[in-house]
């Protein structure tokens, strides 16, 4: 009989977390852009409803884990109507309806290798990330 050791899975005190450099780079070496050419309409402590903002031509959205569904279906919206793309970091839940959308509608995908550490945090993230760029 063989033991399995369980993996630390703390419970998240906020849905919201900041992005880790490291993401920065990956967005950087796949698609050219830079932390500075993206405009983040929920960077963590902004007080407006990013939901109901026209974004910009150019954005980068981490958005809170309790309205993954909303922020996509905005990006896809933003894009849509406006031309505005976005790339997003989203956790992988495939079994979830926003990330089957974003499946159909054909969006590349980065997947993002290893488990991401967010800034200020002292564990590494319960669950694997990826990109999505949606335009």
């Amino acid at each position: 009989m063989r033991l399995c050791k369980l993996s630390y899975m703390p419970k998240s005190k906020s849905d919201v977390h900041e992005t880790p450099d490291r993401v920065y780079n990956i967005i950087k070496g796949i698609w050219g852009y830079s932390k500075e050419d993206m405009f983040d309409p929920c960077p963590v402590g902004f007080k407006q409803n990013a939901l109901q903002l026209v974004w910009q031509e150019l954005n980068y959205v981490n958005p809170p884990y309790t309205l993954l569904k909303e922020f996509v279906d905005d990006a896809i919206h933003q894009a849509e109507d406006y031309g505005n793309k976005t790339i997003m970091l989203l956790p992988s839940k495939t079994d979830q309806l926003f990330f089957h959308k974003l499946i159909i509608n054909g969006y590349e995908i980065q997947w993002i290798p290893n488990r991401l550490k967010f800034k200020g945090e002292k564990w590494n993230a319960t669950q694997p990330h990826f990109l999505v760029m949606i335009k």
